[in-house]
């Protein structure tokens, strides 16, 4: 028995997961947010100052979730913001996209197709957990205060622009790194570069 290729995708994805979901209702950008929600949630990642993650457990469980992590990397800590860039270009985060694609859920040019709406539909009637309502609405729905610091809050120590990574001060006082000014970070960050 032959079947249209629309129905075809359609049987291909019985039960999409979570990524699936944030993919049709906010593209690749939302899929590595409940990621890194997930994430979190899970005590994978951990947030060692609000915007700045490491990873506590390296176990992955989905494609996703495994790019994530990787783009937190197995040492020191990464901001949200640079785990979000790095994320997003890995092709284990756009491969959910082409998927979706060939499986007739997700047009090329105007977002979901009706059957990806109809999926959407769905999905919003069952978002419970936080993971599932930031697939369906976005960040700004987590209520933990903690969660949110975790992944929406920039870090708050200074990156000097152009260094392959965040540069950590190791001053003893917090309070002389406040009064710090980026001028200042940057000539030293210069000056140790000399």
């Amino acid at each position: 028995m032959r079947t249209s290729p629309a129905s075809r995708g359609a049987a291909m994805t019985p039960q999409p997961d979570v990524y699936d979901v944030a993919c049709l209702a906010g593209g690749t950008q939302r899929v590595v947010d409940a990621a890194l929600v997930a994430l979190v949630v899970t005590g994978r990642v951990r947030a060692v100052a609000p915007g700045e993650l490491q990873v506590a457990d390296a176990r992955r469980r989905h494609p996703v979730e495994a790019a994530v992590l990787d783009a937190v990397g197995t040492r020191g800590r990464r901001s949200v913001e640079t785990v979000r860039w790095r994320a997003l270009g890995d092709d284990r985060v756009t491969a959910v996209v082409r998927r979706l694609r060939r499986e007739g859920l997700l047009g090329r040019l105007v977002g979901p197709t009706a059957a990806g709406r109809r999926l959407l539909r769905e999905a919003r009637a069952g978002a419970g957990d936080p993971v599932r309502r930031v697939a369906v609405a976005g960040l700004r729905q987590l209520a933990d205060p903690a969660l949110r610091a975790a992944v929406l809050e920039p870090p708050r120590r200074p990156v000097v622009p152009g260094a392959g990574t965040p540069w950590e001060l190791t001053f003893a006082d917090g309070y002389d790194v406040a009064r710090r000014t980026r001028e200042q970070l940057l000539a030293h960050h210069l000056e140790g570069r000399g």
